[in-house]
């Protein structure tokens, strides 16, 4: 067929070096377990079929001239050509590119959202590390952007800690949604031929498969959820990056020298420009999920380019983004380096007013009345106004004292701060496991689908 011009450069041209670039070996997988299955069922030439791919996938595959529409066609060229059409046709038996292209577009986001929670996984320890090298060192935060409360950088870090695991586990949730086959859904109805598709699922190193063979085919959500998962990782990024420029404007943060950059007129600026880089690529987390919605509003539930073939560059788009932030912002904590004196930088007396009122308190004074009291002792917290002796307000106040009453669950006390980095410790040690599981399952069933090991029994394998 020869294709329209416009149509060949903006969809089949785009799409083919896309798929060549990034998806044919994929293909090849989806393809090999296909034809394993089809060989188990005893159908003719389909052992030939396995034989033939895992030789032809170790060959460049050609550029996009027009003579075929796709990567799978191309593929079925080469097998025509080389193999014969019988050998060719072998591996088609019940199979559609809908549920083909499906299961490949769902392995590649697979492999790309691995290698992310291996980028985050990084930076969480990172964050981790950074709260164990500062432990008991005291900052100032503020609230509505004012000074409010003392803490402690590690008490700090892992809070933020805390909330990028969640992003994290997330992000997690979504990889189970995608971590689901549907080869063997054929065109929406299921496969003519009695395939197993929990073997299949198997072979391809997914969890199982998509139980609704139109489901299979025709959700998006997949897509939605997972772009839903990095736009929230995003939202928490900035906020991150956000606090490190505003103590790196202030001196309290110094950013490594491989990291800054000057300026080509002030000679004496050192701009903390990676966490800028990072919190550019944090925004673009969000921008994905306004698209993957629109892709999946208003569509019929069936297969369609819109959720399918629609939402797969922009998601490598976003996965992209996700990998740059993250990367960025750990080398910028492992590169940098915090100074503790300035990071109490607005700290007086009156910081503390909330514990002069608690003293009060606990001697007995009306909390009203103490809250008045202080504020009548304001600024600089005069003793005599309060009606307390001088040493015993200051050790009150003091921030030992601070941190010293807030032993509870997450506070800021030491050994509250002691229980949580051991628990975050924890927890890392945990998800590592799990995720080198997970990537363990992936890469041994790819491996038997190249190599060609004997295939393995039962609807678990390999």
């Amino acid at each position: 067929m020869r294709w329209h011009g416009v149509y060949r450069r903006f969809v089949l041209g785009r799409h083919y070096r896309f798929a060549r670039e990034a998806l044919v070996p994929h293909f090849f997988d989806a393809l090999t377990a296909y034809a394993l299955e089809l060989a188990r069922l005893g159908v003719p030439r389909a052992g030939e079929a396995v034989a033939a791919l895992r030789e032809l996938r170790t060959l460049p595959l050609p550029s996009f001239t027009g003579e075929v529409e796709d990567v799978f066609f191309s593929i079925q060229a080469q097998l025509a050509e080389h193999w014969g059409e019988e050998v060719a046709g072998a591996v088609r038996r019940g199979l559609s590119r809908n549920d083909l292209d499906l299961t490949v577009f769902r392995a590649y986001l697979k492999d790309r959202v691995l290698a992310v929670l291996g980028d985050f996984w990084r930076l969480r320890r990172a964050v981790v590390r950074q709260a164990e090298a500062h432990r008991g060192v005291p900052i100032l935060l503020r609230t509505h952007h004012q000074p409010a409360q003392p803490s402690t950088l590690d008490h700090y870090l892992l809070g933020v800690e805390a909330l990028l695991g969640r992003d994290y586990q997330r992000l997690l949730q979504a990889l189970g949604t995608l971590d689901r086959s549907p080869l063997g859904a054929s065109a929406l109805a299921g496969s003519p031929y009695p395939v197993s598709r929990e073997r299949l699922a198997a072979l391809l190193g997914f969890a199982g498969p998509v139980e609704n063979t139109l489901d299979a085919v025709a959700a998006g959500d997949y897509a939605l959820e997972l772009a839903m998962a990095l736009a929230g990782l995003g939202a928490s990024l900035s906020r991150f990056l956000t606090d490190l420029l505003l103590w790196a404007e202030r001196g309290g943060f110094v950013v490594g020298e491989s990291l800054a950059q000057g300026s080509s007129f002030m000679p004496q600026k050192r701009n903390p420009v990676v966490l800028e880089h990072a919190r550019i690529h944090a925004a673009g987390l969000l921008g994905g999920i306004g698209l993957l919605a629109h892709l999946n509003h208003n569509t019929p539930f069936t297969d369609l380019n819109d959720h399918s073939t629609g939402v797969l560059e922009p998601l490598a788009q976003v996965l992209g983004q996700a990998e740059a932030a993250l990367a960025l912002t750990r080398v910028a904590l492992e590169e940098s380096r915090f100074v503790p004196e300035l990071l109490l930088e607005g700290f007086t007396p009156g910081v503390l007013a909330s514990e002069a009122v608690d003293l009060l308190v606990r001697k007995g004074v009306p909390l009203a009345e103490a809250y008045r009291r202080v504020q009548e002792a304001l600024p600089g917290l005069k003793p005599g106004a309060l009606g307390v002796e001088a040493g015993e307000l200051a050790l009150w106040v003091s921030l030992e004292g601070f941190f010293a009453r807030r032993e509870v669950l997450g506070g800021v006390g030491p050994k509250a701060r002691a229980e949580a980095l051991k628990r975050a410790l924890g927890r890392l040690r945990e998800e590592r496991k799990a995720l080198n599981a997970l990537r363990a399952r992936v890469r041994l069933a790819r491996r038997f689908l190249v190599q060609g090991l004997p295939v393995p029994e039962g609807p678990k394998a390999p």
